[in-house]
């Protein structure tokens, strides 16, 4: 081979292995057992290029002779896994770019660690993996764990491990240089299975390290560039994990690092989480949470973010990871990752140096606040390899507040400032950041201040309503407290949001609750009325607000998030009344003027009663700016509106799905009835089967037809992305749309056996020819009618077009946009409520007198059709039904409304009498007599045929 025409002299070169080899795609080879799996043990994998370590290391370790002792599976900080970050400028073409592109970390593990015959150098063995999508947290205890066993590395690439590399090679402990030379697989997204050789160089790996200890390297093919094998060279990232030593923060300097304004009450970290450990702490409050960012008073983007972070939008917020933890001494070494707001993918986990800062902190007791020391990673462009840590002026602390006010409602804050000042190169303006979740459960001795009960008092004034003994409304400690509501600006703005209460009174609502449930039902009937006064109340209210959606034929509205608004309030909830008025604070994420808090808000909600087990219906309320319009800070009102939910109206919710399951179920049940007696009409009496309209026949099959073409499961499940559990009704509704599908295509075969019969007696009946020219005037007519009808129904709604925005109790709104297709498929449907027309023309057109029609027939599709428009009625004017399932009377496949409700029963009404009278004295009988055919037409003999 190539590799070792210079390597000759010291070892001569080798016969080559029998067996296939490895750069064909053999995967499949393996996992058939074609290939033993000894084929891709350690020792075969680098025997290839173990002779070349000297030619391409000897000038960085030179190669000394192993000692036959005992493994062991640490050296320096490595431990028996090490994990860092990867970026190459050049196409990694052995790794499908579906894993490069959402993450560019890598592991390596250390299988083996023995002493040579030179001290302190060591032979290391190991493997090199390239991971797939996994979390880019780096997480340990820094403890030892010489203990713990070695991983044993993949016998062959997968998709979740899509480059493996088994490597050999030795490290210097006085250089802290490794270099080790190796083979291993590289799977393809295509199935390729290639077999990268390769050469890893890191250094400064020592034994101890601090907060500017930073291991870097490259990893270099030995292949030729024109092999397929070949990759681009990649550098390396990594801070070491083991043999940490938080030297910088230390109990001297704690007051270097803190900030000056640290002086507020906050919860000692003992007391949060009670039970848990310093890192466990940390790990599920911090480490697994999104801190939104409030700039301070920045005015351009170099005074916004630490020394050189160049990202392409000011980032919204930021997150943290842990890299070492130590409960003992309470500290931690972390990342802090600022967010892009144009991240392409969730599942983007890069590491990008950039936008990433580096530091340690410590926990202090004295201030009950966590300080953190942050370090730049510099000289990174183009290569990491020359990497390093420095540029400490960065400073972060967070605390857990102990008292809450309407300014601040945030389980966690802090803030980060630098230590240079204006004049320095880059000196950026206070950045504080707040938690986006709010762990209440955690802090059990939170209080809240209310600070706004003179302004309350003057623009909250009592209501004087005389009180309804028959009114009882949500007590201020129930769940319904807590609703999801629909945000409407008089500017034709539409947004979502969520009213989480926080405090009643002295306490935390969701401990209020508890306590409140344990005393009383909130929901059972009482005896009698006994007034329940008001009391003070705090909430927290998240809007985010949507732009239109564009007009597009598909069944949602595509919605895209433009921006968000977060207010925080108090006042004054009079559960006698249902009225809730409060002063608001709107936190403004970069400041406008010199105002980064608008304190000019007043909201007004009004909650509807709960009629002894029943909801009474919505809240209804207002959110607007008290502010001068030349404000700055004003804001047009918002109207706010939200379905009122409770228990007992989840259980009248699923009453009303299961009752109109039974309605489809029994509306399809009376259509085959209906068609079979009319099914044995035409067989018992043949003779009137030619005086059947095919025009209506065509019309009712297609009725039955289209919705088993167009999948009746959508009948169910239009909205299926609402993720609310009413849906899970354990097969329920599967079991019902079986029965559906069958009832409709059994009235299907009906309705096609009927016409077959209707056309071949035709053809046969000595009148055909008069009976064809009725069908076809009547097709003239009708053809026409719908066509226009069809254009007129699709220029209105198109002149009016809007969505359907929709409450839900369970999703905070949910928007649907009608479509053409739904306007065609209502407009359908008005068709099959008219199924008679057809059959009304073509008595007319013929005059025709028989009894074509069976009347259980016309008169049981013709209960069918008005059955759905009573029932939508009736929902109307009886409850709020909870809009959204739409399983039986869809707007989507029918005109409902107040209006059609009344105007489609009528006119369906009026078509089953007119054929009753067209059967018992002919089809002109509804006809004046001046527009009748002529006598003398109608006695003239129709000739036949023959």
């Amino acid at each position: 081979m190539a590799m070792y025409d210079h390597c000759s002299p010291i070892v001569p070169e080798s016969v080559p292995n029998s067996k296939p080899p490895i750069h064909e795609p053999v995967k499949e080879k393996y996992l058939l057992g074609e290939i033993p799996m000894t084929f891709w043990t350690f020792d075969a994998s680098v025997s290839s290029v173990a002779h070349s370590y000297s030619d391409h290391c000897y000038s960085i370790v030179p190669e000394p002779v192993p000692k036959s002792e005992p493994p062991v599976y640490e050296f320096g900080p490595f431990g028996p896994s090490q994990s860092g970050f990867y970026y190459s400028d050049g196409d990694f073409r052995v790794v499908t770019a579906k894993i490069t592109r959402h993450t560019n970390l890598f592991s390596f593990y250390t299988t083996a660690v023995r002493q040579t015959d030179i001290d302190g150098v060591f032979m290391i063995e190991g493997s090199f993996e390239l991971q797939g999508l996994l979390e880019s947290v780096l997480y340990g205890s820094g403890s030892s764990q010489l203990s713990v066993p070695p991983r044993v590395p993949p016998a062959v690439a997968d998709y979740s491990n899509p480059f493996i590399l088994r490597l050999h090679g030795f490290w210097s402990e006085s250089s802290g240089e490794l270099c080790m030379v190796g083979t291993g697989s590289a799977l393809l997204q295509e199935g390729t299975l290639l077999t990268p050789v390769a050469v890893l160089k890191l250094y400064n790996i020592k034994t101890s390290s601090s907060i500017t200890t930073l291991i870097t390297g490259t990893l270099e093919s030995l292949s030729p560039s024109n092999d397929n094998n070949y990759f681009e060279t990649i550098s390396i990232l990594m801070p070491p994990q083991l043999n940490y030593k938080f030297t910088i923060v230390s109990g001297d300097s704690v007051d270097e690092i803190s900030s000056e304004s640290d002086f507020e009450e906050n919860f000692p970290i003992d007391s949060v989480l009670q039970g848990r450990s310093f890192c466990s702490k940390l790990t599920s409050l911090v480490f697994r949470n999104v801190f939104n960012l409030q700039y301070t008073g920045c005015r351009s983007s170099k005074e916004c973010l630490p020394g050189d972070v160049v990202i392409a939008n000011l980032p919204c917020s930021i997150s943290l990871s842990a890299i070492n933890c130590t409960g003992v001494l309470k500290r931690v070494r972390i990342f802090l990752k600022f967010d892009d707001n144009i991240k392409h993918s969730r599942h983007d986990k890069r590491f990008d140096p950039s936008t990433t800062l580096i530091g340690e902190g410590i926990w202090d007791d004295k201030k009950n606040q966590l300080h953190v020391l942050l370090c730049r990673f510099l000289d990174i462009e183009n290569s990491w390899s020359n990497a390093h840590v420095g540029d400490c002026t960065t400073r972060l602390s967070l605390r857990f507040p102990k008292i809450w006010s309407i300014k601040e409602t945030s389980t966690i804050m802090g803030q980060i400032w630098t230590n240079k000042t204006e004049d320095d190169s880059g000196y950026f303006e206070n950045i504080v950041f707040r938690s986006t979740e709010n762990h209440m459960h955690a802090l059990p001795d939170l209080k809240y201040e209310y600070t706004e009960h003179y302004r309350v008092r003057n623009l909250c004034p009592e209501k004087k309503l005389g009180r309804n003994r028959k009114r009882r409304y949500p007590s201020p400690n129930s769940i319904g407290m807590k609703f999801n509501m629909l945000v409407e600006s008089s500017e034709g703005r539409t947004g979502w949001g969520s009213a989480n209460a926080l405090t009643v009174n002295s306490q935390l609502y969701m401990h209020a609750r508890l306590i409140f449930a344990s005393i009383r039902d909130d929901f059972s009937k009482p005896t009698r009325w006994e007034p329940q006064g008001s009391a003070n109340i705090s909430y927290r209210i998240d809007i985010k607000w949507h732009t239109p959606p564009k007009l597009t034929d598909e069944d949602n509205a595509s919605i895209v998030p433009d921006e968000k608004m977060e207010i925080t309030a108090e006042g004054i909830y009079d559960a006698d009344t249902g009225g809730l008025c409060m002063i608001g604070y709107r936190k403004l994420d970069q400041p406008l003027g010199n105002a980064s808090i608008d304190c000019g808000i007043l909201l007004n909600f009004q909650f509807a009663p709960v009629k002894g087990l029943e909801n009474g219906g919505y809240i209804r309320g207002e959110i607007k700016s008290i502010r001068e319009k030349s404000d700055l800070l004003y804001f047009d009102h918002l109207d706010v509106s939200s379905v009122a939910y409770n228990r007992e109206q989840a259980r009248h919710t699923i009453w009303t799905m299961d009752l109109e399951i039974a309605l489809v179920v029994i509306s399809q049940t009376l259509v085959c009835l209906s068609v079979r007696s009319q099914f044995y009409h035409s067989k018992g009496h043949p003779n009137r089967l030619p005086f059947t309209s095919l025009v209506m026949l065509v019309i009712l099959d297609l009725g039955q037809l289209i919705p088993l073409v167009l999948n009746y499961e959508a009948l169910f499940y239009h909205k299926n992305d609402q993720g609310t559990v009413l849906f899970q009704t354990g097969g329920w509704l599967e079991a019902n749309e079986v029965i559906i599908r069958i009832t409709s295509m059994v009235a299907f075969l009906l309705y096609f056996r009927i016409l077959q019969q209707a056309f071949s007696s035709r053809s046969k009946d000595g009148n055909g020819k008069g009976l064809w020219f009725a069908e076809k005037m009547t097709l003239l007519v009708t053809l026409p009618l719908y066509v226009s009808g069809a254009i007129i129904v699709l220029l209105v709604d198109r002149a009016n077009y809007k969505r359907d925005i929709v409450l839900l109790p369970i999703s905070p709104v949910d928007y649907w946009q009608r479509s053409t297709l739904d306007d065609l498929k209502s407009y359908a449907g008005l068709i099959s409520d008219g199924f008679l027309l057809p059959q009304i023309l073509f008595n007319i057109f013929s005059n025709s007198r028989e009894n074509a029609l069976r009347p259980s027939f016309y008169i049981g599709t013709s209960l069918v059709r008005l059955l759905s428009h009573a029932y939508d009625l009736y929902c109307d004017h009886s409850y709020v039904e909870y809009k959204g399932t739409f399983i039986y009377a869809n707007p989507a496949e029918n005109f409902f409304s107040t209006v059609w409700d009344v105007i489609i029963p009528i006119g369906v009404l009026l078509f089953a009498a007119i054929i009753y009278l067209q059967q018992q004295f002919g089809g002109c009988c509804i006809v004046p007599k001046r527009f009748r055919w002529s006598e003398s037409y109608e006695n003239i003999p129709m000739v036949s045929e023959s």
